[in-house]
């Protein structure tokens, strides 16, 4: 399986992401206003402010949904850790001969835009694993009025005006790739559309292998969720700075997730010892499977008055070898305390270590690439204190 490597730029790193500001355009960028009656697959309407513009439904997944096919961040096309919050959206980019209809996502921007102003457009897209192809052409569509077409037909065919400047094949799963570019606008356009808007013939593809641990049928079309989407108008002396280019530090967006394997015989003590928190490069923060480790291992806490925990902080090579990032093992140690301790555990039964680099994940297999072994490097792991 081809492992996809997020570029974000180093003022990017303390979490801060362009679908965050308060000068975004798009209102709910992240698709974290939604209803909780979420329910099955074409729900995209449940994201304030999102509607599909064509009589072909896009998807909306949440962590709080009451189907698991629609859920956060395992669903019925895959799995993935959301780019930002909790929730992400999901289209039909691509289909092999129109098999299926494309699938888009739009929203009304908070206001109109300015003729001849600038404006740094971006959003994120991950391939689910649960796709036959890949395929590049996806990008953002600017108008006036909402396109509103009511017949479920094949494809939107349009302008396209950003897209990845290099026309990009997205073919990385387990992570989130970039779209981002500059748009000048025409005048008082209204409206953000997302998804291929260019003739079949005309778009790359690759067709992609199901990866071996995903289980299920592939569909005979190129699916990516779509996350964390920004329109910000630009100064007149800033530049469009699209993370791209050699200038940009390149870091890994990977997210291990694996189940614990859990049964009936083990201690206390072996059970903590399958819980971890896992994490993208240089950050610290809790993935909704973090949290979910981190209160099992309250509950255990809970079910054991007498016992004492570590909290262990681990890096992976790479995190080591940069400065910046070095510190992020303990960071994370203690972050993963603090949520304990808002759990109900006592802070005097919780000690924190930080060995960054020095113990290797035993999860870590010989058909492990680099990359997979940083993903499971990169983690906070529990043991009991003796």
């Amino acid at each position: 399986m081809k492992i996809l490597l997020g570029l974000v730029p180093a003022c990017m790193l303390a979490f801060g992401t362009f679908g965050q500001d308060t000068d975004n355009l798009v209102e709910n960028g992240s698709f974290e206003s939604a209803s909780s009656k979420l329910r099955r697959l074409g729900m995209i309407e449940m994201a304030d402010g999102w509607t599909s513009p064509t009589g072909n439904s896009a998807d909306l997944f949440a962590a709080n949904a009451k189907m698991p096919d629609v859920a956060t961040p395992e669903n019925v096309y895959g799995k993935e850790v959301p780019k930002d919050g909790n929730n992400y959206a999901g289209i039909v980019v691509y289909s092999y001969n129109d098999k299926m209809n494309r699938t888009y996502i739009t929203t009304r921007l908070t206001q109109p835009m300015k003729k001849g102003m600038r404006y740094q457009v971006m959003f994120h897209a991950s391939l689910a694993e649960l796709s036959k192809y890949s395929s590049n052409k996806l990008g953002a569509h600017f108008s006036k009025k909402p396109f509103n077409v009511k017949d479920k037909i094949p494809a939107l065919i349009d302008e396209t005006h950003v897209t990845h400047p290099d026309e990009t094949i997205f073919n990385g799963m387990y992570g989130w790739d970039v779209v981002c570019g500059e748009y000048v606008s025409t005048g008082n356009e209204k409206y953000i559309t997302i998804g291929n808007f260019t003739p079949n013939n005309d778009v790359g593809q690759e067709r992609m292998k199901k990866p071996k641990e995903v289980k299920g049928t592939q569909i005979i079309a190129a699916y990516y969720y779509i996350d964390d989407v920004s329109v910000r108008l630009l100064g007149p002396d800033e530049q469009c700075d699209c993370p791209y280019g050699d200038n940009q530090k390149q870091v890994s967006m990977v997210v291990f997730q694996r189940t614990p394997a859990i049964n009936d015989k083990m201690t206390p003590a072996e059970v903590l010892e399958q819980y971890n928190v896992y994490y993208a490069t240089g950050r610290y923060d809790i993935t909704v499977s973090g949290e979910d480790a981190i209160n099992k291992v309250a509950e255990l806490m809970s079910q054991n008055p007498s016992m004492k925990l570590r909290v262990t902080g681990h890096l992976d090579n790479d995190e080591y070898d940069e400065a910046e990032f070095r510190g992020t093992s303990k960071k994370r140690a203690e972050y993963v305390r603090t949520k304990l301790v808002e759990k109900g555990v006592a802070e005097n039964r919780i000690i924190v270590d930080d060995v960054q680099n020095r113990k290797r994940s035993k999860h870590i297999t010989e058909n492990d690439d680099e990359q997979v072994s940083n993903a499971k490097n990169r983690r906070v792991s529990f043991s009991i204190v003796q």
